[in-house]
């Protein structure tokens, strides 16, 4: 059976029109136009696709957040330890021992006025101002006059000038009365001992023997 030409020009182009769709499907394929398609190493395909933000992205579009880390998480609360020795009563603990008050220098009665030469005159305060050590006594007077007192005491020793000012300063020291320089004429020391009002004159002279002293107080009575 002869057919016509317009079926065969029609024929022609259905089969042209299925030859250009197989070459445009052959060459969306892999290793399409001759060319192999490249393969990566497992290890390498794996460190692309974990440090890749898309690879790790879920399909739904939504972004996930960084993995937690050891550093984002608390440290575990560890025990804590005290050497302080905390009594399960504090009323049962032991109390401090209260302290001694420093005697007052002078209290009353006062003594009677009197003098003496060559010793300590009788109601002087030869606890609050003692005679020196290995010293001579050459006078000692009280004159009382409530509640005021004025003592003297002038005396000769062996020692240093340097010895008799330590040994007041301790004696003194006890009744709360301390020393400061004071002014004194040729070439002796003077040193005042003060407490309140109080006061304790000294003057120490170095001699060819020894040294002479001379003591002055004056102090007001309490209670």
């Amino acid at each position: 059976m002869r057919l016509s030409r317009r079926t065969w020009i029609i024929s022609g182009l259905a089969a042209a029109a299925v030859l250009a769709a197989g070459a445009i499907t052959l060459s969306l394929l892999p290793g399409a136009a001759g060319r192999p398609a490249a393969v990566q190493p497992a290890a390498d395909s794996a460190s692309s696709s974990s440090s890749s933000p898309s690879s790790a992205a879920p399909s739904g579009g939504a972004t996930a957040g960084p993995a937690p880390t050891a550093k984002n998480t608390p440290p575990a609360a560890g025990k804590r330890f005290t050497t302080e020795v905390i009594p399960a009563d504090p009323a049962a603990a032991p109390a401090l021992p209260p302290s001694t008050p420093i005697p007052y220098p002078v209290s009353a009665p006062l003594p009677k006025s009197a003098s003496a030469t060559g010793g300590i005159v009788e109601g002087f305060p030869d606890i609050l101002v003692p005679q020196l050590q290995g010293s001579k006594v050459s006078t000692s007077s009280v004159a009382s006059d409530s509640p005021n007192l004025q003592v003297s005491l002038t005396g000769t020793t062996s020692g240093s000038v340097t010895d008799v000012v330590e040994f007041y300063r301790q004696a003194l020291a006890k009744v709360g009365m301390y020393d400061t320089a004071a002014p004194a004429l040729g070439g002796a020391t003077a040193v005042t001992y003060s407490r309140d009002g109080n006061a304790v004159t000294l003057t120490a002279t170095p001699g060819d023997s020894g040294t002479s002293y001379a003591l002055y107080g004056t102090f007001t009575a309490k209670g």
